[in-house]
């Protein structure tokens, strides 16, 4: 039986009702005497799912959306810092590629599911998978060129890159669109509180700060957050990403976790805040150590053709065909930050004609002089004992993992580990060896949502007019993350709820 809060504070008492966490929220809520504006809905956040909702709900009918973002621009977030791929089922670009993945979202949402070993919440992976290819379609409408790529979580091509290979390019789709038909975009306003009636249980609009003025906006249908994650702020991946305290962040400065923070003030609940996108393979920015700004290399796609993966004493550890966070998550378990790659200049010239982004944020020629160069994490060397020397590792010990990988390779078959994708063996050099450390990028925890994406409170009840998607909400990845499916999952669902708000569907 689940326990509201009448019933909560019934059989619990005063006493232990003095400490329940939304009852010393409420002392802080103030309603203003007068608004400022009234709408029908209100966004909070200017990433992939809230312009999406916002888009979504205007053109499925709602009058009056306003638009709040607190940067100047709607391009300071963690959708237009990522390399923009996205995972779908039964999308028009698959088609057009001719792969036949038509009715198969039950399969995909398994796939992820699989992938979060089984502890993501499976009515929110449905609703992903389910509304997966109509939020790429709509791009793909929109002038978006998606091309289907192999990704070893799904059985088909189910990741999308995008033509301009950034996920700023789904913003600006979106931005153009929200200002043609009619969204009150608001820049520069940070939303800093949300305001309920007296009970908490009903969300009627926010408090925000614009141009150092309050600002009192209502909304009649609801509010969405989406605010994206936490993982910009380096003191809460310490609190709750507590196996990867200390870790580079890649995450947008404005990833601060505002949104979270508004919402748990007024009750709402939280889930998987323990856990986030860690990838194995990051770069540090800096020689600084108190700088902990870190870039994502991409090689778990490098893997794909050919390169292996090495713990720090010469030996495979993992399926070199595993997602970057399954190595990070690895590293972690054994209380170690320091994994490198070894590639052949065949597998690495491969690898970079056939992917447009090595490391994300950098541009073709910065990693062409980096590979040239050296200096930040990429070593060229001529033979295996210069690998084994700049690794700090055993000779012998690299050689005998080389020599048996190289086996491997003839037969066909990885013994070891199970590898698929052995492209190439290692017999002589030149090498090019990548020193990585886990980076931070995505949180997976957030705010507890139902099949509604309503936001739920501690006693798993909707608080009213109270929506959230995007990065902020947990239990979309359960324990670990596949590349492309947090930003598919703040398009997919940032649509969904823009128009369920249209429909009054979503609203108690």
């Amino acid at each position: 039986m689940n326990m509201n809060r009448r019933m909560f504070f019934k059989s619990m008492g005063a006493a232990t009702v003095a400490a329940a966490p939304i009852s010393s929220a409420l002392a802080n809520v103030v309603s203003p005497k007068k608004w400022d504006q009234t709408c029908e809905v209100l966004v909070i956040g200017a990433g992939a799912a809230g312009l999406f909702a916002a888009v979504s709900a205007k053109e499925s009918g709602v009058k009056s959306v306003v638009l709040l973002e607190k940067a100047a621009s709607p391009f300071l977030n963690s959708t237009s810092l990522s390399a923009g791929s996205v995972n779908a089922t039964g999308t028009k670009a698959q088609f057009a590629a001719g792969v036949e993945d038509r009715g198969n979202a039950a399969e995909f949402a398994k796939e992820v599911e699989k992938t979060g070993k089984g502890l993501a919440d499976p009515q929110l992976v449905k609703l992903f998978a389910e509304n997966s290819a109509m939020a790429l379609d709509w791009l793909t409408d929109h002038g978006v060129v998606f091309t289907p790529q192999p990704n070893s979580a799904f059985r088909l091509k189910r990741m999308h890159g995008c033509d301009k290979h950034t996920g700023a390019q789904y913003v600006d789709v979106l931005f153009q669109n929200t200002k043609k038909i009619g969204v009150d975009i608001k820049l520069n306003t940070k939303v800093v509180e949300l305001i309920t009636n007296t009970e908490a249980n009903e969300v009627l609009g926010v408090k925000a700060e614009s141009n150092g003025k309050p600002l009192y906006v209502r909304a009649t249908k609801g509010v969405v957050i989406a605010t994206g994650g936490f993982c910009g702020d380096v003191n809460m991946i310490d609190k709750f990403i507590l196996d990867f305290r200390g870790a580079l962040t890649f995450a947008s400065a404005n990833s601060e976790g505002q949104g979270l923070k508004m919402a748990e003030k007024i009750g709402a609940a939280s889930t998987h805040m323990n856990f986030a996108a860690v990838y194995g393979y990051g770069v540090p920015m800096s020689k600084d150590k108190n700088n902990r700004k870190g870039w994502i290399f991409r090689g778990h796609v490098m893997n794909l053709y050919g390169s292996i993966t090495l713990n720090k004493e010469g030996r495979r550890f993992i399926n070199d065909d595993q997602n970057s966070t399954k190595v990070a998550q690895f590293l972690a378990s054994h209380q170690e930050r320091t994994v490198y790659q070894l590639a052949t200049e065949a597998q690495l010239s491969d690898f970079m004609q056939n992917d447009p982004i090595q490391v994300i944020s950098w541009d073709r020629t910065k990693f062409n002089q980096e590979k040239e160069e050296g200096g930040q994490f990429i070593n060229k060397v001529n033979s295996l004992e210069e690998c084994a020397s700049e690794m700090g590792c055993s000779f012998d010990t690299l050689k005998n993992t080389i020599d048996v990988y190289n086996r491997s390779v003839a037969s066909g078959n990885d013994e070891e580990f199970g590898r698929r994708f052995m492209k190439g063996q290692f017999l002589s050099g030149p090498f090019y060896l990548f020193k990585c450390t886990p980076v931070v990028g995505i949180t997976i925890g957030g705010l507890k949502v139902n099949q509604r994406m309503q936001v739920l409170n501690e006693y798993g009840e909707p608080i009213s007019k109270l929506f959230a998607a995007g990065e902020i909400v947990g239990g979309l990845h359960g324990t670990s993350y596949i590349g492309g499916c947090s930003l598919a999952g703040a398009l997919a669902l940032g649509r969904m709820v823009g128009e369920q708000l249209a429909k009054n569907q979503a609203a108690p």
